[in-house]
């Protein structure tokens, strides 16, 4: 049984713009906020776990993202759905930001961020799965030991209910 599902933001949820915080301007990709109200009513924890390497390179600092992040939330509260919780790497090693400016496990393709989730709301990686859309994603979800699919080119409603179904016949 599925009790947490795990996002990447950008090119999944919202459009991908590249290192962006305008808050203004958040696209939601098909699907994305009907996927999120499907697994609240199921009672399925949401969270969503991004690289923001923007703050390492001086583009936006923490603060303008978690602006933008509720901001996101506040969208959603619109329509009856919420993510339960944001994790993000705010580290590059090419940073130029020096306190951003080094490696970390939680910059995904680590999975730190994964394991903060899990060790946070006490999940077995069994009861968790993995959306993304990038090698990366793939590669933490795999290190956690935690079952995955790219997105799909159709609507996330649709996969997200996919795998919903595939799970409850497992």
């Amino acid at each position: 049984m599925i009790k947490c599902f795990f996002f990447d933001r950008d090119g999944v949820l919202i459009k991908n713009y590249g290192y962006f915080f305008d808050k203004s301007k958040i696209k939601w990709l098909k699907g994305a906020i009907n996927s999120i109200k499907i697994l609240k009513k199921k009672k399925i924890k949401v969270i969503v776990i991004t690289n923001q390497s923007g703050i390492a390179r001086g583009f936006f600092d923490e603060n303008d993202l978690n602006k933008f992040h509720k901001q996101m939330n506040l969208e959603l509260k619109k329509k009856n759905a919420k993510i339960d919780k944001f994790y993000f790497c705010p580290f590059h090693p090419k940073g130029s930001v020096k306190k951003y400016s080094k490696k970390s496990n939680l910059r995904k393709p680590n999975n730190g961020m994964i394991l903060q989730a899990l060790n946070k709301f006490n999940f077995k990686n069994s009861e968790c799965f993995m959306i993304g859309d990038k090698r990366s994603d793939f590669l933490c979800a795999k290190k956690s030991n935690i079952k995955f699919e790219y997105k799909k080119k159709y609507s996330l409603e649709k996969q997200v209910n996919n795998i919903l179904n595939r799970s409850n016949d497992i």
